[in-house]
Parts: C-alpha cells; sequence; structure tokens
C-alpha cells in the first residue's frame, strides 16, 4: 500500500510551522497545557503542502499498541519532530481507533544556536520538558550520568507500552545515514518484544525533494542469550538498525553497510 500527498517539490522543502493556528502554543507551553500532537501535526503537515510518499503502512497493525522504530532523519529546513508529526498522520489515518503514538525524545541538544547565539543547555532541558508535559512525550534522560533517571524513564515507558503505541528514534541523532544506537537501546527494545509487543522497523529519507516513509514488517527480536550484556545489546540493536536499514536505500545504510548486505544475501 503506498500514497502520494502534495505538489512534487523542485527544490528540498524548508518546512515552517503555520504562525496563526499554532499561536497559542507559546503559552500553553509555558503554563504547561496539554495539546494533541495528533491535531497539531495535521496543522504543520497541512501548512506545508510538499510531495510526501508513504509505502507499507498496511505493515502497522491496526489495532493494539506497537513500537514504531525509525532512523534519526534530519536537515535544515526539515527536522525530525518534522518527521514525527508527518509519521503521526499517517499512523492515524491507518487506525481512527487508536490515533495516538507517544513519541520518546531527548532531554536536551548540546551546541544548539539560533543564528550567532549559543542557546543554553539549561534552557533547552526546559524547553523540552515543557514540549513533553504539554504533548504527553516522553523525555529521556541523554546524560550517561543520569543511569538512574534513565533507568526509570524505561522502566516507566515499558509499563506505558504495554496499553499505548510508541515511537521511538534509537540513534537519537543523526541526518538519516545510519549510526549505532543508544548504548541500551537494543536490550530494551528486546525486552518490549518479549512482553509481545510488535517492533514496526521505519525508514524515512528524501528522493529529489519528496520526504519518503516505509515501514516494514513488524519484528520479533531474537537475540541469543549469549556472551556479555554489552554484547547482546550489540546484537539486538543490530538486529533492529538492519531490519530499518533494509527499507533504505543504500547510500543510508552508513554503519550497517556490511550487516544489511549480509542480511540481504540471506534473504
Amino acid at each position: 500500500m503506498s500514497r502520494d500527498t502534495g505538489a512534487i517539490n523542485l527544490s528540498p522543502p524548508n518546512y515552517e510551522f503555520p504562525r496563526l493556528p499554532l499561536a497559542g502554543f507559546g503559552l500553553d507551553l509555558l503554563l504547561g497545557r496539554r495539546r494533541s500532537f495528533l491535531k497539531d501535526s495535521q496543522r504543520v503537515m497541512a501548512a506545508n503542502p510538499y510531495h510526501r510518499q508513504v509505502h507499507g503502512l498496511e505493515h502497522v497493525p491496526s489495532e493494539g499498541p506497537f513500537v514504531l522504530v525509525t532512523n534519526h532523519y534530519a536537515r535544515r529546513g526539515l527536522r525530525t519532530y518534522h518527521c514525527a508529526m508527518f509519521i503521526t498522520t499517517v499512523i492515524a489515518e491507518r487506525r481512527p481507533l487508536s490515533p495516538t503514538i507517544r513519541w520518546i525524545i531527548t532531554s536536551e541538544w548540546y551546541g544548539y544556536r539560533i543564528g550567532p547565539i549559543l542557546i543554553p543547555v539549561w534552557l533547552i532541558r526546559w524547553v523540552f520538558r515543557r514540549v513533553g508535559k504539554v504533548y504527553g512525550l516522553l523525555v529521556m534522560p541523554r546524560q550517561a550520568s543520569r543511569a538512574v533517571g534513565r533507568a526509570a524513564v524505561l522502566r516507566r515507558i515499558a509499563r506505558i507500552a504495554q496499553r499505548e503505541s510508541i515511537g521511538v528514534t534509537p540513534e537519537a541523532g543523526g541526518s538519516g545515514i545510519l549510526r549505532e544506537p543508544l548504548e541500551g537501546s537494543g536490550l530494551f527494545l528486546q525486552a518490549l518484544s518479549e512482553r509481545g509487543l510488535p517492533l514496526v522497523p521505519t525508514g524515512v529519507w528524501e528522493g529529489d525533494g519528496t520526504l519518503m516513509v516505509r515501514f516494514g514488517d513488524p519484528l520479533a527480536l531474537s537475540v541469543a542469550k549469549e556472551g556479555s550484556r554489552q554484547e547482546q545489546d550489540r546484537r539486538a540493536r543490530e538486529q533492529v538498525m538492519v531490519a530499518v536499514g533494509r527499507l533504505l536505500p543504500p547510500a543510508y545504510w552508513g554503519h550497517y553497510k556490511d550487516a544489511i548486505q549480509r542480511s540481504l544475501s540471506e534473504g
């Protein structure tokens, strides 16, 4: 199943936020009032009528919770949250009775600038926490030193995932070309898989100015309980990213190029 939206783009489009429909966002952010991420996503996509394509939407479960795992695609003018918004809107079309998906986001960015101005990390943390509260997103501590806090968030996500669909970009950064996800993400995804939650690999990229999203067959992780936890985690991460990479053009295979090639040769 595939479909197209918008007009064909002759150059890479610059996605923008509609100022009037989202005029109340700033006030809601300050006050911590809840907003619908789905409705705002629909507004943003409607305000940016660029060419977009969706493939494999039939692989998304029509009911019940699932875990969407996608690569982290971003460039100037098209950020990862734009991609998440587009995915959110198409999933809602597939699942009208349970349209929401709760995304996991990082707690902070480093070295972020608006023009020449370097934005302090403390302010970024505050904004991300507030955005999480407003939209019901799940904020994951990024610093390795906050292992206890990260473990608590993971336990909370595992509980939520039993009743609500979750979206995650395990690389937590990058331009779309595959790189190694954060350590521990493999074992976390395996734990969710072992609880019976289908993992839906999803590839995001652009071709000739068109934003492309391809959903793959739901994945059940199967990693042997052999070797160290670090090795088990590495194998789980590789299994997930190979499933995502098989949905992407070869130019995006990056760190997992050899593993994807082996997977394809094995059928």
